[in-house]
């Protein structure tokens, strides 16, 4: 794990914060919306009264501030308001509820008792007075006149909030356009940070980003279930889904951030409790998920409805709490990115209080559209702060992955060269004891066989076997000097080079052509791997080749070391090249160093190039 001072927690923390105040400032003030007009009107508990009564009844709230929140009711609400044009002329006007999540509405004009509009969620969307993803009610009042409304909003066992305002249709107009445009910079900065995090994904192997993918899916479609886009352009005939999408996304939302929470902060220390408190909560919101699916829309009464939203409102309250003390004890633990989170959830919380101050009937002199999309805002400065956690977590992992690449690079270089140090000093080894012990006992026998022939000067046999013998100690001299280069540390890759050749030249009447322009020091382990190349190379020339020239080339082109061995024999088989051992060997030694090998080969000879890349100091 990476370690973090606690001082750079704190700066990462209150950046964070400086940046959620920016953000907020420049939503508040970004939009300049038309005026709404602010109704007043009386509200009443509908027990059962008479289309009649509720048009006569006194007994009524008043609302002079426009807003009104009843909670969670188990009331369907009468509502009942005037609506005048002091205008000569006629005007066209559109009453807003700000709420487009009522189940059902009956809208009574004038002391009518039948219901002019039935609308709502429970019933299709084309049903709406007025195709807008908003409850919108369609007023056409003549000069000088007045309008009565009697509103019947039926959402029992569900939070009923209104505030009821009146616009001209013009301005609904230049509302809307103002508020799409809100609703495409919202979608679009999701969509945005999805790709971001697919990326993420894909980059970190992660199942914490694919994970937080699932949560910016489920956020966005919450999203469009809280503004009505749902209803209108998704399910518009789907009149259950259309009440029961937003709890649906609100649980699912809510499950997957928390564990974006856990698998993104593992629990550790004192916080491992508390990681077993939300995994169980966890659990919970998922079984209430189940249940909520399983169940039965019409078999559904009030009182469960009730019951299932007060334990929504509890888990949220209480995950919140949770998670915040979680996030800290995270933060006290040093962990890398908390501050990111916790400035994230902090914007989030402030844009709900202020959303709850305002439907509390607290007036905090701010735009009207900060109240509507304020959710919006506060999930879209959540989601840049997390994400911004995600980037530089997929940074950092970036520089840990290279770094710990490096390392397993130097691990397997170390190997090979002590490895290749262990091949060599056996080399050496076996060249001394070669050149020691079975060239001193070769040269005892030939002196032997000179005594015998002495001795016997007509035995032909005699001449023979010092002839075998003479071949055998330069056999084992050959031998001994490929298996340890001699006085390479000396006289170096050159001038032993040069020998080399001159020994081949001269024991294997093969005429070499020697060139070498290498004007800077080659490492004496690159030099020994050099030698042992160009030794194969001749090797197999002399072995296979039935050559009579050879070209051995060493130059430096650049920053790359070319060997190039080129022969006049009778070229190599498809077989050969695929399937040599000393070709294999040659491959592997060149591969060590990062090189490369071409090899052309055909009935007029064979070209080997080796290109081996080379650090100048």
């Amino acid at each position: 794990m990476i370690k973090h001072t606690q001082g750079n927690f704190v700066r990462e923390y209150f950046h964070s914060i400086n940046l959620s105040l920016g953000l907020i400032f420049f939503l508040f003030f970004s939009c300049d919306l038309p005026k709404r007009e602010t109704l007043t009107y009386f509200t009443e508990k509908a027990l059962g009264q008479s289309v009649a009564e509720a048009w006569t009844t006194t007994d009524s709230i008043y609302v002079s501030n426009g807003k009104f929140n009843a909670g969670i009711t188990p009331y369907a609400w009468w509502i009942r308001t005037s609506i005048s044009n002091p205008n000569p002329f006629p005007k066209q006007y559109v009453l807003l509820l700000n709420n487009p999540h009522i189940n059902q509405l009956e809208i009574f004009f004038n002391g009518e008792d039948k219901a002019r509009y039935i609308t709502g969620d429970y019933f299709p969307f084309e049903q709406r007075p007025f195709l807008d993803r908003g409850l919108v009610v369609p007023l056409d009042l003549k000069p000088k006149s007045t309008i009565e409304l009697l509103l019947l909003a039926d959402k029992r066992g569900e939070t009923f909030l209104i505030e009821p305002q009146l616009v001209d249709i013009n301005s609904f107009y230049e509302i809307r356009t103002g508020e799409n445009l809100i609703i495409g910079i919202t979608s679009g900065w999701m969509l945005m940070i999805l790709i971001f995090t697919c990326f993420f994904a894909w980059e970190l192997k992660d199942s914490t980003a694919i994970f937080y993918a699932l949560y910016i899916v489920s956020l966005l479609f919450w999203l469009i279930s809280h503004w009505g886009l749902g209803f209108q352009y998704l399910w518009p005939q789907s009149t259950v889904w259309a009440s029961n999408s937003r709890p649906f996304f609100n649980l699912m939302t809510n499950v997957l951030f928390l564990v974006v929470v856990l698998k993104f902060f593992p629990p550790i220390g004192k916080s491992k409790y508390l990681g077993y408190a939300v995994w169980a909560i966890i659990i919970l919101q998922i079984m209430l998920l189940i249940n909520f699916m399983m169940s039965e829309p019409s078999s559904i009464t009030t009182q469960d409805k009730m019951i299932f939203l007060y334990l929504t409102i509890i888990i949220s309250i209480v995950v919140t709490f949770l998670i915040l003390y979680y996030l800290f004890l995270q933060w006290k633990a040093e962990v890398p990115f908390v501050g990111l989170y916790l400035a994230g959830i902090m914007v989030l919380l402030f844009f709900n209080v202020v959303i709850q101050l305002n439907q509390s009937g607290i007036s905090l002199g701010l735009p009207q559209f900060l109240f509507n999309f304020g959710s919006a805002f506060g999930l879209m400065g959540e989601t840049a702060f997390i994400t911004l956690a995600f980037a530089r977590r997929a940074g950092t992992y970036k520089r840990e992955k290279e770094k710990l690449a490096i390392e397993i690079l130097q691990k397997e270089k170390n190997i090979a060269d002590q490895i290749i140090r262990v091949q060599e000093e056996e080399r050496n080894r076996l060249g001394r004891d070669l050149h020691d012990s079975i060239g001193g006992m070769l040269a005892s026998i030939h002196i032997q066989a000179d005594k015998i022939a002495g001795e016997h000067p007509n035995a032909q046999s005699v001449g023979k076997l010092k002839e075998m013998v003479a071949n055998s100690i330069q056999e084992a001299r050959s031998l001994s000097h490929n298996l340890t280069p001699p006085h390479l540390d000396d006289l170096g890759l050159e001038k032993v080079l040069q020998n080399h050749v001159n020994m081949i030249s001269e024991n294997h009447h093969l005429a070499v052509n020697y060139y070498y322009d290498i004007p800077i020091d080659l490492p004496k382990a690159l030099q020994l791997m050099v030698y042992r190349i160009c030794s194969e190379l001749l090797h197999n020339v002399i072995k296979h080749a039935q050559a009579s020239e050879v070209m051995v080339q060493l130059i430096l082109q650049e920053s790359n070391l070319e060997i190039i061995v080129e022969d006049n024999g009778k070229g190599m088989s498809g077989t050969r090249k695929i399937n040599g051992i000393g070709l294999k060997n040659l491959q592997d030694r060149v591969s060590y160093l990062k090189g490369e090998m071409h090899i052309d080969s055909n009935a007029g000879g064979t070209t080997v190039i080796i290109t081996i890349p080379v650090k100048k100091d």
